[in-house]
């Protein structure tokens, strides 16, 4: 086992246990942010014929030649064609086709002129100047050829991709199963919520934002509850998780007091202890078992603690896990707009608030920042990354700053 590893070197162990958890195929109305697993390739071009985008007329450019107010161009009006319909056949010279938006156009028709654009009596519209060829002409395949690779393995399905799913009238696809997570608290002082609150005893909170951070990297949540500290019912059931789920998170119990129990219960479990504790602050406590390809990751009890560790450490590896393709955070050089007064022996990781000013990013500490700390949890959109052994934070001092994902941030 090793102990008192870096960041780094912790991730490095994660990477070794990246992989998918399987594929599954479902309808592309519930692919919305579903990762794919298959490239997809066009069947056919897009559009698959050439249109009009607009209601005018379809015709020759050629047959425009010259034409202006005082010498307009008259054609006659052979046919008309609406959107789901196909021409009655090709234009000759001298003719136009009336057509609305989203017609196919007539072979012999280069150009659409709208209707306002035009006088029509009878059968007959004027054109008073000169058109281009090409004006007003979607051309088949201008949006995409066939046999074109439009999406990749591992991309996010959008809104916006969906609906290239269905123009290319695919009904079902291919994406990567969701990890399954089973989220353990421990500790004999938690309250299952709805419990009256009794005195030296509070609410199991850990569980509920490590759920909501799991689904944000990709996994479904399958909260557990909470386990006494006794490690022979935390070993029952991470035993029992292994067997059910492709990741077992713990909170609580992972330091060196009398009741931290999680590092045994891990040995006892069967799992093999791969690392304990990270130079990393807070969170330092972190513990990591693995047993058959699966990770058990033991978290800080403190709720910040679990939340920073988890970005860390376990999102980049869940989101591998998911098939994402991006698994960094952004990192931004920041100037810190207030001082920050303590030392930091090791490296700490500062909830922050970073804003965009006058063409550079600014950094203010979020408030009370122990490890227990909720309120500045939820005020911070960033975590300054401050080297071991760094003195106090002077005002105007530039940092490093990670960027925490859009949906952790109010």
């Amino acid at each position: 086992m090793l102990q008192s590893i870096s960041m780094e070197k912790a991730l490095e162990i994660f990477q070794e246990y990246a992989s998918t958890v399987g594929m599954e195929e479902i309808a592309i109305t519930d692919s919305f942010e579903r990762i794919l697993a298959e490239d997809i390739v066009a069947g056919f071009p897009l559009p698959p014929f050439s249109r009009s985008p607009l209601d005018g007329y379809a015709l020759c450019a050629a047959d425009t030649a010259g034409a202006d107010e005082l010498s307009p161009a008259s054609l006659r009006v052979s046919q008309t064609i609406y959107a789901g319909e196909m021409p009655a056949g090709p234009l000759l010279s001298g003719e136009t086709a009336a057509v609305t938006t989203g017609a196919p156009l007539p072979e012999g028709c280069d150009t659409v002129i709208k209707f306002e654009a035009i006088s029509r009596v009878g059968d007959t519209i004027t054109i008073s100047s000169a058109l281009r060829a090409g004006d007003n002409v979607v051309p088949r395949g201008e949006d995409i050829d066939r046999g074109e690779k439009v999406l990749e393995r591992g991309s996010n399905i959008t809104p916006a991709a969906v609906g290239l799913l269905a123009s290319l009238g695919l009904q079902r696809v291919k994406v990567f199963k969701k990890p399954r997570v089973a989220v353990i608290s421990t500790g004999d002082e938690l309250l299952d919520l709805g419990e009256p609150l009794r005195p030296g005893k509070i609410y199991n909170s850990n569980l509920h934002p490590l759920s909501a951070q799991i689904k944000e990297s990709g996994g479904i949540p399958f909260p557990i509850g909470a386990i006494p500290d006794e490690k022979t019912a935390i070993a029952a059931a991470l035993k029992s998780a292994l067997m059910e789920y492709d990741m077992i998170i713990t909170t609580g119990g992972a330091s060196v007091g009398g009741k931290d129990l999680v590092k045994e219960a891990i040995v006892l479990s069967g799992a093999n202890t791969l690392f304990w504790k990270v130079g990393m602050k807070p969170g330092t406590p972190a513990v990591c078992g693995e047993k058959d390809g699966k990770l058990i990751v033991g978290l800080s009890g403190n709720p910040s603690a679990a939340m920073i560790t988890f970005i860390m450490l376990v999102r980049p590896i869940l989101r591998t896990m998911a098939g994402k393709r991006s698994t960094n955070l952004p990192v931004v050089s920041a100037e810190m707009e207030e001082p920050f007064r303590k030392k930091s022996c090791q490296r700490r990781l500062l909830r922050a608030i970073v804003t965009w000013k006058n063409g550079a990013y600014h950094a203010i500490p979020a408030g009370i920042l122990s490890p227990g700390a909720l309120k500045s949890m939820v005020a911070c959109n960033a975590l300054i990354d401050i080297p071991a052994g760094h003195g106090p934070l002077q005002r105007g001092e530039k940092v490093s700053a990670v960027l925490l994902p859009a949906l952790y941030c109010l």
